[in-house]
């Protein structure tokens, strides 16, 4: 059932209260369906995003340079960000989940053999085909080095599976509007928490729908499946019990935020055209689209001291049109006119006038080619079921660019607050103080010249990667927009986390957070498949 929490009424109690009708909410919801529980899901927002329902994500950022403003990538709607969401699936490596002396606060109380079950069951929700990273299996016959000659001990090339995208709520809508057991709640904004007396378990959800109206939801089972952001933000506010805020008893809660970092820098000129790279898409047996990565070995992080990270090719910069290419003009112009601002990125920076007819320059050059990626395109990504990811275009004058994607170290410097500013449900509005390691930037240096040095083995000619400009440029990226990971995270005590390894909150009987918060550690690899495995596993158990 379906319905708009102004018809409600009062009285509302179930067996399990889910907080948010994203990814994982939606998610837990239906892998709880068949279990005969009273099931209600409270969403934030309506049936589709408005302007006023996504005002009230907003906050204040400490430093707008280096993170996007708090309302960005997050969608107050039915669905949440899997709305808008690029597809990438990745799951995390064994070494993520261990304590790494290297990598100050690391370590889970879980391991990847713990969730592995559960990736393969997120994989069949998503969207994304057989669980399987390995090129040599998944895309058998063609070549499975992203560049010859450089896998080894310190590299190897793995595969990042990509989504429909799939938008969650579509995908699961059948099974929820006509569930017996499952209410699903629009635009009733959770706006507190409230714990028993005694502190140990959580007695009802204060609620607020479209009109103002307050109602108290309860429930056996609370799960708060909010989004990085709000989850932490819901928590601190909730503070009429526990003054610091539900978790908080430790100083843990808003802190260790992570996203990721990662930016375009350094190329290779391969010595002659025969040295092929590996750069597209390719399709599975199933028709899923695939594309090579470069990882770092378990090895390679150990004697080298590194954060987990990944290499990519990509395009050249799009904004700089001495690249001369008239679809990569084509695409800046596009989404720099037509994107929403929020998505536009690294795109804002002004434009002379010389640059602007260089682009237009570039478009006109070649009208045929233009045209046939245009026609191209629009098959395989404006009308296609399956999209294309992106735009990939191979390599030109042997010039392959690259792109990092890397972990963040978990600094418990690096928070979320709240401020005395409140919004009109008058919750107090986040305050996001993103940090950056001198470890986090180190890393990513030392990684470029161990494959630097791989490089110039196989032939080929480098620049970009000096430690001083990768440091330079790593620190200019800022925070990968839509990561919000971290802040209420796993932990096998509450001295250093505020969930343990049941996703339950540290000295509550009946609160549990799922999401990206709860992540330990950040891995080299999107944090979509990884939630929504252990949201998948936290339903198992509510099951029991």
């Amino acid at each position: 059932m379906i319905a708009q929490f102004t018809v409600a009424g009062d009285g509302l109690a179930y067996d399990i209260c889910i907080v948010g009708g994203g990814t994982v909410g939606l998610a837990i919801a239906a892998a709880l369906e068949n279990a005969k529980l009273r099931v209600c899901v409270l969403e934030a927002g309506g049936r589709w995003q408005t302007k006023r329902s996504q005002e009230l994500y907003h906050g204040i950022v400490a430093d707008p340079l280096v993170h996007p403003p708090v309302q960005n990538f997050r969608i107050r709607a039915l669905g949440g960000s899997s709305r808008a969401w690029g597809g990438r699936c990745v799951p995390f490596d064994s070494i993520d989940f261990q304590k790494r002396e290297w990598v100050c606060n690391s370590g889970w109380p879980i391991t990847y053999e713990t969730l592995l079950p559960y990736y393969r069951r997120a994989h069949e929700v998503i969207e994304v085909g057989s669980y399987d990273y390995d090129p040599t299996s998944a895309l058998p016959g063609s070549r499975v080095e992203l560049f010859e000659g450089v896998d080894g001990d310190l590299f190897r090339t793995r595969l990042e599976r990509f989504s429909r995208p799939t938008n969650v709520w579509k995908r699961l809508s059948g099974l929820l509007r006509t569930s017996r057991h499952i209410h699903i709640w629009l635009n009733a904004a959770a706006t507190g928490i409230r714990l028993a007396p005694n502190g140990r378990c959580v007695h009802h959800i204060d609620c607020v729908d479209l009109k103002g109206t307050k109602r108290e939801v309860t429930a056996c089972h609370y799960i708060v499946a909010a989004g990085g952001f709000e989850t932490t933000r819901l928590l601190l506010a909730s503070n009429d019990v526990m003054p610091a805020g539900i978790g908080n008893a430790r100083d843990q809660l808003g802190r260790f935020y992570m996203a990721h970092l990662g930016g375009t820098v350094g190329a290779l000129k391969l010595p002659n055209a025969q040295q092929a790279v590996a750069f597209g898409y390719e399709r599975d047996a199933a028709g899923i689209y695939c594309r090579r990565r470069l990882s770092l070995t378990e090895r390679a992080q150990r004697e080298h001291c590194l954060l987990n990270q990944i290499f990519r090719t990509h395009l050249p910069d799009p904004a700089d049109p001495s690249h001369n290419d008239p679809i990569l003009s084509a695409m800046y112009l596009v989404k720099r006119t037509f994107l929403p601002k929020h998505l536009r990125g690294r795109l804002q920076h002004s434009m002379t006038l010389d640059e602007k007819l260089a682009h237009v320059q570039n478009v006109v050059s070649s009208p045929v080619r233009l045209g046939r990626f245009g026609l191209r395109w629009m098959a395989n990504r404006t009308f296609a079921r399956r999209k294309l990811p992106s735009i990939v275009l191979g390599p030109r004058a042997n010039v392959v660019n690259l792109e990092f994607h890397s972990e963040q170290e978990p600094n418990p410097a690096s928070r979320l607050t709240l401020v005395s500013e409140r919004d009109r449900l008058g919750m107090p509005k986040l305050r996001v103080d993103w940090k950056t390691t001198s470890n986090d930037l180190q890393s990513i240096a030392r990684a470029y010249r161990l494959l630097g040095w791989k490089l110039e083995k196989i032939g080929a000619t480098i620049s970009g990667f000096e430690p001083g400009h990768v440091i330079e440029m790593a620190d200019k990226s800022g925070a990968m927009d839509g990561h919000h990971l971290g802040t209420t995270r796993m932990s096998a005590s509450p001295t250093d986390g505020v969930v343990d390894a049941e996703c339950r909150v540290h000295g509550l009987m009946n609160l549990h957070i799922a999401g990206g918060s709860v992540l330990a550690t950040s891995s080299q690899a999107n944090p979509t498949l990884t939630i929504l495995a252990l949201g998948l596993r936290l339903a198992d158990r509510l099951r029991r």
